[in-house]
């Protein structure tokens, strides 16, 4: 028997995925939301699991030092797109948010709240066609700017050459706000999982910080060729991308957790066609 440990199958976690899965374990592919859901029910016993989700999981998994997803000016890969910026995306303008995700769903909450006003949020809609912004996360986000959209300075928003004409990378908003990074995700494992597996996974990551620049460059050409771009441009993208993370990164987690606590509430964005 191995023991199942939840693996994002985005390109993000492509060098994690190059060392292969930890001794005595096998990859249970999840995304981001569902690793949540897999590790309250106990269906694996470890994951790169969303900040966002932790609170779902306190008393049930501890951390596994200091590694997961976080980015610094840019994530590439976390993007809202819109027909307005988004400092102008408050209510009646309505939004669709991807189901994949956790922290990018709390953090796009969080920056439209500091742009609008908390009482003043954009409203959800059911499908992407009915609304003026779209979150969206992952290889589809990555992709999607490559095709649409020119760069402009971190700080300000993109344009496109789709219906959407801005594009917001959210943890360059972040930064702009508290010029800290953002921690997408962090390696967790069940507070109750046997011995012998918790110190295969110490192991493995301590394994992937010692070989982290190595395991990134062999991942270029296979996560290239998944994603039909240029090796430059996944090259660019893993070079944003933070894996070992340090005090300034669990400072920038500590204050979106505040942040969420301050502001929180449920649901995060009311539903079009619902009164408050």
């Amino acid at each position: 028997m191995t023991y199942p440990v939840a693996m994002i199958p985005y390109a993000n976690m492509a060098p994690y995925r190059e060392l292969g899965a930890p001794r005595g374990c096998h990859f249970v592919a999840c995304l981001p939301s569902a690793s949540v859901t897999a590790l309250a029910q106990n269906r694996v016993i470890a994951a790169a699991v969303p900040v966002g989700g932790l609170a779902a999981l306190a008393g049930r998994v501890e951390p596994l030092g200091p590694y997961g997803i976080a980015a610094r000016e840019k994530s590439m890969s976390v993007l809202f797109f819109s027909q307005r910026p988004l400092d102008e995306m408050g209510a009646p303008a309505r939004i669709w948010l991807t189901g994949d995700s956790e922290s990018s769903v709390r953090l796009l909450f969080l920056l439209l709240g500091y742009a609008r006003g908390f009482d003043r949020l954009p409203l959800a809609v059911g499908h992407p066609e009915q609304a003026q912004g779209e979150l969206v996360i992952g290889d589809a986000a990555l992709k999607r700017i490559l095709l649409e959209c020119r760069p402009q300075p971190a700080v300000r928003p993109m344009r496109c050459q789709s219906d959407w004409k801005f594009v917001t990378d959210l943890a360059s908003a972040w930064y702009a706000a508290h010029r800290l990074p953002f921690v997408f995700a962090r390696w967790v494992v069940c507070k109750d999982a046997p011995q012998d597996a918790k110190s295969a996974l110490k192991h493995w990551l301590d394994d992937f910080g010692r070989q982290e620049d190595q395991l990134v460059e062999r991942s270029v050409p296979k996560t290239a060729a998944a994603l039909g771009v240029s090796r430059k441009i996944v090259s660019d993208y893993f070079r944003v991308i933070r894996r070992r993370l340090h005090t300034i990164d669990q400072a920038g987690q500590d204050r979106f957790l505040s942040e969420l606590a301050t502001h929180l509430r449920n649901p995060l964005f009311q539903p079009a066609g619902e009164s408050p």
